[in-house]
């Protein structure tokens, strides 16, 4: 994410948006309070413009599940963002400094769309939504912990999250290590991180693969970006890079001594050969260059595509199976950082919508049972079929001829496009390889994986001095520990003059920021 993009679209919201008509907004014509059959909102078509692009597509209301949605309510949505821009931030700043606000905005950036809410770019959501949408009040009072999720610093209501069944699926990513080499070597699955050191240097001396040569990369790992590398790196050490809930108080990770701790292990490690020479230049294509030419032995990645190799490489690497561990334990600590957070972006009405009474019972339909089915599993005979009163996806999905990857079948028909839904775990399940599937519930059932500080919320003014900070703070902290961790400066000479340079750019007031935010989101 580009700081200065983001920050200029901020200030754009800033002068651009008003308070709009409220006489306009608060009109509620005839038709919206008689009583329709079924999901029906209005008797005459309505359509609505909408911002939202996910994964570089912009919204497009002609596919199927938004089209089978506008036969159900009589509304539909009208995408604004350009088919030729890929990049959400980008886009999102066009459309703020346009001043040609849509009736609804859909942004992965909740503090973002919060912010534009509360300047006025967004209308407040409470009145409608208790005079309006049944669903989502009795989704929020079966979950106030969902509630607490949509509720800005200042106590209304801007947008609807894009939620994750937090509550039943909470794992994303986990350690894999090749099974067959430890056979092989006649070595024991390593529960500690003592006892994975030995067997990773195993690996890089023993020639598991059997090819003669000392060829094997121990422990590599898949990521473009250096945070998402350097977080899996420090999870083995139960060291965090981020802020995170310590007993109760927001603590920033990369300033802990576990965290010191971890830079300094972590450089042996690299040192002595056990992880990958190239960990921060391989990218995203390590894993597949990694396992199909039957290097890598250990990593940390995400359940759901890591548990499909086995079948992928079965005919490729003779014996191959990589599979699933749980954390190995590090000074009493067994959990891991890696879970999903409760939810991913969100949606809101524009300040300039017209009819913000039937946009929220738009709305409200996708948090009703047939809503909820819609977005999760797509067209009923088409991408799934009812089956003892549950959905179950076709063979188009799970078996598709043409060898496309089950999820990307699913959101082709317009499924589980970010907006302000809510992921039903048992869609992933479903789609998800049976070995994934056990590899998640393995970790949930262990009780290993550490639940995640909230998401919380800022208010216009901490915003503004936060977002400047935090910048500042992750760049020093990532250039830091790759330094530390390729051996180019030592982490004990460095630590204090590391620490320095934190405090000088605003740590402190970045603590009570969060420490404000945190007892905020805590007290409601």
């Amino acid at each position: 994410m580009k700081l200065k993009a983001l920050i200029a679209g901020l200030l754009l919201a800033s002068s651009l948006v008003g308070c709009g008509d409220k006489g306009q907004q608060e009109k509620t014509s005839t038709e919206n309070n008689q009583k329709l059959e079924g999901s029906m909102i209005s008797e005459k078509s309505k359509e609505f413009t909408v911002f939202g692009v996910f994964l570089g597509k912009a919204f497009d209301g002609n596919l199927p599940v938004f089209k089978k949605a506008s036969e159900l309510t009589n509304v539909k949505l009208k995408g604004v963002a350009s088919k030729n821009q890929s990049d959400e931030v980008q886009s999102f700043n066009l459309m703020v400094s346009s001043g040609k606000i849509p009736d609804i905005i859909a942004y992965e950036l909740t503090e973002v769309l919060e912010k534009f809410g509360v300047e006025g770019g967004l209308l407040p959501l409470e009145d409608l939504i208790e005079e309006n949408a049944p669903n989502i009040k009795k989704f929020w009072e079966e979950n106030p912990r969902y509630k607490k999720d949509a509720v800005a610093a200042n106590g209304h209501i801007y947008m609807i999250p894009n939620y994750n069944d937090y509550f039943k699926l909470s794992s994303t990513q986990g350690y894999y290590i090749r099974k067959d080499w430890l056979n092989k070597l006649g070595l024991e699955e390593p529960k500690t991180v003592e006892e994975l050191h030995e067997v990773l240097k195993a690996f890089k001396e023993k020639d598991p693969n059997g090819n003669g040569k000392q060829d094997e990369v121990p422990l590599f790992l898949r990521g473009n970006v250096n945070r998402k590398l350097i977080m899996a790196l420090a999870d083995i050490f139960k060291a965090e890079v981020t802020w995170y809930d310590k007993g109760g108080e927001p603590a920033f990770g990369p300033v802990q001594p576990e965290y010191k701790e971890a830079m300094k292990e972590l450089a042996k490690w690299y040192k002595e050969g056990l992880i990958d020479q190239e960990v921060f230049t391989r990218g995203l294509s390590s894993r597949d260059y990694m396992l199909s030419n039957n290097l890598g032995g250990f990593t940390n990645d995400w359940f759901a595509s890591t548990g499909s190799y086995n079948k992928k490489l079965e005919n490729v690497v003779p014996g191959f199976n990589f599979s699933v561990i749980l954390p190995p334990e590090y000074k009493g600590n067994k959990q891991t950082t890696f879970a999903r957070p409760t939810y991913m972006g969100g949606w809101g009405i524009g300040y300039k919508a017209k009819d913000p009474v039937s946009i929220v019972k738009y709305f409200d339909f996708w948090y009703s049972e047939e809503g909820r089915r819609l977005w999760n599993f797509g067209i009923e005979g088409d991408t799934y079929t009812m089956v003892d009163g549950k959905p179950q996806y076709t063979d188009k999905v799970l078996k598709n001829p043409e060898g496309k990857n089950p999820l990307a079948v699913i959101r082709e028909s317009g499924a589980q496009y970010r907006l302000g839904m809510f992921q039903d775990a048992e869609n992933e399940k479903q789609w998800a390889d049976k070995e994934a599937v056990e590899a998640m519930e393995l970790y949930v059932e262990s009780g290993v994986i550490k639940t995640p500080m909230p998401v919380l919320k800022y208010t216009k003014e901490e915003m503004q001095e936060l977002l400047k900070i935090e910048a500042q703070l992750r760049n020093i902290t990532e250039e830091m520990a790759q330094i530390w961790i390729l051996g180019i400066k030592d982490v004990d000479s460095e630590w204090d003059s590391y620490i320095k340079r934190l405090n000088d750019i605003g740590l402190k007031r970045s603590e009570e920021i969060q420490k404000k935010a945190y007892d905020r989101f805590m007290a409601q």
